[in-house]
């Protein structure tokens, strides 16, 4: 896909009907109305057509579910500063979603917040209008320089989700410095970027504190201006010690989407510090045998990237309905490569239903129950013989 060549728009109801129902099941289960949610993916999308699709074989239904994911997991952590920071999204002013792209969190904002509330912005001035048209949102063209992007709005909130994971130095600083200014006076900064931790192996991080790469899922923008960058903490400190003295900020590795770290920066005289904010656990369905006697029995991963929690168990539900929970304890080193730098090892897990339990063709979901209050969720097809529908990774990525 190409600016100039998109692909064609991917509409929810061409999603393979299996993953169909576990994606409104999913949404469901955060509290999300999936036919608000299921917009069309329009086809100019980069991140979804460039960077998740070709991430699951250019598999279209689990590549929807993906998506999905992602936005409930962005969506978690948004919900967690919109109450640990304000007491919750009734008490929010208007917020500001910066490098929106085309909707993956307006998707979900707009079921927890009016229209008028939510700003978007991105350099997709296409994404902007498509989102405005679809949403009702308040849309703001951004720039490729700083210096002329034209908004004086105030906001409660003003997120950054996957930008200063892109940014060369004198950008990043430069972009740091005119969001900030949009913060409003009780407001946050949020943003995310790649740790040091997760520098692809042969490189180096440069004496400065950030390395810049040129290379991105975008084929519109220069790579002058958006490659991939990797940082350390004390040179993100530093970034944000030169926007004010005595900030209150905070780090939460793996804060945001699989293993991006999320800063969170007070307004002056905003106090963070006793800000928590969790990771959803993560995981999937790998495989399915069927035994000798006519049981199936599963297995697959899950990884808990908050520091200082685990997942204390795996509660199994078929067709909505709780049958057993087993207690992951087979160590997974072949899927810590996946999560570099992540605080906690992987774990499996595996457990066996009968088919009077699991029938052909009935939904088995797999709750990963963390301490950290948070839970994840994982999604299979109980088979008929020589078939297996799941919503974890390719084999190919976990072989």
């Amino acid at each position: 896909m190409t600016a100039e060549h998109p692909s064609p728009d991917l509409s929810f109801e061409q999603v393979d009907p299996v993953y169909r129902a576990f994606i409104e099941d999913y949404l469901r289960l955060h509290g999300v109305d999936p036919v608000k949610f299921c917009k069309p993916l329009p086809g100019q999308d980069e991140m979804f057509f460039n960077a998740i699709l070709p991430n699951y074989e250019f598999d279209s239904s689990i590549s929807a579910f993906k998506f999905v994911e992602s936005a409930m997991r962005l969506g978690e952590a948004y919900r967690q500063i919109a109450e640990g920071v304000f007491g919750g999204f009734d008490k929010l002013g208007t917020v500001l979603d910066f490098a929106s792209g085309w909707g993956r969190l307006t998707r979900l904002l707009e079921q927890r917040l009016r229209p008028d509330q939510i700003y978007v912005a991105d350099i997709y001035h296409q994404a902007i209008d498509w989102q405005v048209a679809t949403f009702g949102v308040n849309g703001v063209h951004s720039a490729k320089d700083p210096a002329v992007f034209d908004h004086a709005g105030k906001h409660d909130i003003v997120l950054v989700g996957s930008m200063f994971s892109h940014l060369p130095t004198e950008l990043f600083h430069q972009w740091l410095e005119r969001l900030y200014r949009l913060v409003g006076p009780r407001g946050v900064l949020a943003f995310s970027v790649h740790d040091e931790a997760i520098l692809p192996a042969g490189e180096v991080m440069d004496a400065s504190g950030l390395h810049y790469l040129r290379f991105s899922e975008s084929s519109s923008l220069d790579l002058d201006i958006y490659g991939m960058s990797y940082v350390t903490e004390a040179f993100v400190g530093a970034a944000i010690a030169r926007l004010a003295p005595g900030l209150s900020w905070r780090r939460f590795p793996k804060g945001l989407y699989e293993n991006q770290d999320l800063y969170v920066v007070g307004a002056p005289g905003v106090d963070l510090s006793g800000l928590t904010l969790a990771s959803s656990p993560m995981g999937g369905f790998e495989s399915v045998a069927t035994l000798s006697n006519g049981d199936l029995e599963f297995s697959g991963w899950a990884i808990e990237r908050t520091p200082g929690a685990t997942i204390s168990q795996v509660s199994v539900h078929v067709g909505g309905a709780p049958v057993l929970s087993v207690v992951p304890g087979i160590e997974r080193p072949d899927v810590l490569k996946h999560f570099p730098g992540s605080a906690n090892a992987p774990v499996g897990w595996s457990f066996r239903l009968s088919r009077d339990q699991a029938q052909a063709g009935a939904t088995v979901r797999a709750h990963l129950q963390s301490s950290s209050g948070l839970t994840g969720y994982c999604y299979a097809r109980a088979p008929e013989p020589a078939t297996f529908t799941y919503s974890g990774w390719s084999r190919r990525a976990l072989r």
